[in-house]
Parts: C-alpha cells; sequence; structure tokens
C-alpha cells in the first residue's frame, strides 16, 4: 500500500486525501445513524423504507399512541439531521439553526438575519403597505403600525418556504433630531408547529400538511419521489418533551 500511495501521480493522492477528508467530515458531522439518514434525505437512495418509518410515527401520533424510546431516539436523529442539513446548504442556512434551536428546548427568542424577510417578496408588499401607512401622515417619534398575521413562506426566498409560517411585521417611527424619519422594521413568527388535532379540525385531514423533503432522485424523477413529512410530526416533538417552540424575529431600519 506505501509503495501504492508513493507512486501515485500527485494529483491523485490529492483527490484521495480531499475525498477522505469529506467523507470524515460527513461522519463527523452526522454520527451514529444520522449519516444513513442524512445519505437517504439527499440522494433519496433508501426512501422507501425511511417513507415508511416516518408514516408509522405520523399514525401513532395522530392516534394518540405510546412513543418508544428507539422512536424518540429516531425522532431526535431525523430532525437533528434535517437541521445540520439545512446549516449546510446555504439557501436553508437559517431554518437549519432555527430547527437546532427548537430541539435545544430553551425556549428563548431566536434573532434571524433580516434577509429571510427583506428577500422575501410576500414580506416586502406587506412592508411597503406599511410604508404608505406611515408616510401617509407626519412622522411621530415612536408611532407604531402592525399587519395582520399573514402566511409568510414565499418561493422568492428558499430559506422562508421552509422555516417561515404564519407571522406578522411591524414598523416603528424613529425621528432624529435633524428631521429625518427612520422606519425600523420588527417581523415576528412564533416557531410553534401546528398540532395534528388543529391540522385536523382547519382541513378536516390531520395529514394535510404534508410536505416534500426534495432530494437529488426527486428533482431528476419528480416530487412523488421526495420524502414527505407531517407538519403534525414537528409538533411532536413538543408533545414528547424533545423540542419547545420560541419566537423567532428579525429587525431593520430603512430611511
Amino acid at each position: 500500500m506505501r509503495t501504492l500511495w508513493f507512486s501515485s501521480p500527485p494529483k491523485a493522492r490529492w483527490a484521495l486525501c480531499v475525498v477522505l477528508l469529506a467523507v470524515a467530515s460527513l461522519l463527523y458531522l452526522f454520527p451514529g445513524g444520522r449519516f444513513g439518514l442524512a445519505f437517504t434525505i439527499a440522494t433519496g437512495v433508501g426512501r422507501a423504507p425511511l417513507q415508511q418509518r416516518i408514516d408509522e410515527l405520523e399514525a401513532q401520533a395522530v392516534r394518540h399512541r405510546t412513543f418508544s424510546d428507539a422512536d424518540r431516539a429516531f425522532l431526535v436523529d431525523f430532525y437533528q439531521t434535517l437541521a445540520t442539513g439545512g446549516k449546510l446548504v446555504v439557501v436553508a442556512r437559517q431554518t437549519g439553526r432555527m430547527m437546532d434551536h427548537y430541539l435545544a428546548r430553551s425556549g428563548a427568542d431566536y434573532r434571524l438575519d433580516p434577509e429571510i424577510f427583506t428577500g422575501n417578496s410576500k414580506v416586502r408588499l406587506q412592508a411597503m403597505q406599511l410604508q404608505k401607512r406611515a408616510r401617509a401622515g407626519h412622522c411621530v417619534n415612536g408611532q407604531q403600525f402592525s399587519s395582520g398575521t399573514f402566511y409568510m413562506p414565499d418561493s422568492s426566498n428558499v430559506d422562508s418556504v421552509f422555516g417561515l409560517y404564519f407571522g406578522r411585521l411591524q414598523v416603528t417611527e424613529q425621528l432624529a433630531p435633524t428631521g429625518q424619519c427612520t422606519l425600523h422594521f420588527r417581523a415576528e413568527v412564533p416557531w410553534l408547529w401546528p398540532s395534528y388535532s388543529s391540522i385536523r379540525e382547519k382541513y378536516g385531514d390531520a395529514h394535510a400538511e404534508s410536505f416534500p423533503l426534495p432530494s437529488l432522485t426527486s428533482l431528476i424523477f419528480g416530487q412523488k419521489y421526495a420524502l414527505f413529512v407531517d407538519n403534525g410530526l414537528g409538533h411532536q416533538l413538543e408533545e414528547l418533551g424533545l423540542a419547545k417552540s420560541f419566537l423567532a424575529f428579525a429587525e431593520w431600519s430603512e430611511s
């Protein structure tokens, strides 16, 4: 082996080092069973048995069945894998961080980077409406305007599709001694997953909010090959004491 290593071309040795480092990094980031979960979620290979396992847990939650220690451990591994994977993917980085915070169970408010809101067309539309209301009269220091609660996810910002839900936007007028008026925005989203009972009450079907997790296979062959997970299963984590809801927010100012 030593002879083959030193006799191989420098580029080949470098490529092997990169591969080994990448594998070692993945094993570190996804320890134990999470490595297999990460591989299946990312590629779609082995999706069927994983989908079956998730479907079984969803059925248990809907029927209020007891979750075993193995079930609990699987749920933590699965959602922790999603959190780590999200942080590794630039377009879902803040969603991954919020999932980490959810699993940490502190319940403390969590500050987001404003871009998940400012780069979101739906939120920007609400911001423009608040700006119009603010500019309709004189600038009064401390005066506030708020939107109603609205569904914030929008395809214009991928992170918002995975990480946001129903939230609200608020703007506060800040009048400087120079007479310049600044609008200070605050967006808030309660990271409270909907329960199966609330979903059933809203749609008549406990599984109505089931969303696809894209994989390499689903991107090539279509969405039916994606892994589907109920929103209600995310709430089940809190029911089992494995996570805790919190308020996510961001703040920014505009002249």
